[in-house]
């Protein structure tokens, strides 16, 4: 049974994942900004064996909230086997030229340095036990330019160079 830390677990492919994890028989951490959801899909994982997943209010951005959460699973779980980059965003959308910087530049935060708090926090002690494995979730927006996408092909883009210097 391996530990697998889902970030957005709360709805979409995390949500998905999350399930699919469990059905294989691993334990599964979900995080998720909507805490509400997230326990409401947490307790119905839990139903079957309560044991195997926990959820936990994460806001990614946050590199000392993940940290302390990483460290807790140390503590609690023997570690942390798998880590899961899903949380990301879409919105705003909006043209290039009529971009809200500070909208802008939270999905950037959200989407790529969201990525590297859960590396950063996650690999050494992935690299204590001896391995482990980093998935972060992008999109062919990653690849291919898509109008009033501008924030989301761009830090896709990140994202996918980031996990690939591991």
């Amino acid at each position: 049974m391996k530990t697998i830390l889902i970030t957005g677990a709360a709805s979409g492919l995390g949500w998905a994942l999350s399930q699919q994890a469990f059905a294989l028989g691993h334990r599964v951490i979900m995080t998720d900004m909507n805490a509400l959801q997230l326990g409401a899909r947490a307790d119905a994982l839990a139903k079957e064996d309560p044991s195997r997943v926990s959820f936990h209010r994460l806001d990614v951005t946050d590199s000392e909230a993940i940290t302390r959460l990483v460290a807790l699973l140390k503590e609690k779980e023997a570690g942390l086997d798998v880590l899961i980059n899903n949380a990301g965003v879409i919105d705003p959308i909006s043209l290039l030229g009529e971009a809200d910087p500070a909208q802008w530049a939270k999905a950037i935060d959200i989407n790529v340095t969201g990525v590297f708090n859960g590396m950063r926090a996650a690999l050494p002690g992935m690299k204590a036990r001896g391995g482990g494995s980093v998935l972060t979730i992008s999109s062919g927006a990653a690849h291919n330019p898509v109008e009033a996408w501008s924030h989301y092909c761009a830090s896709k883009a990140a994202a996918d160079m980031l996990t690939c210097l591991l």
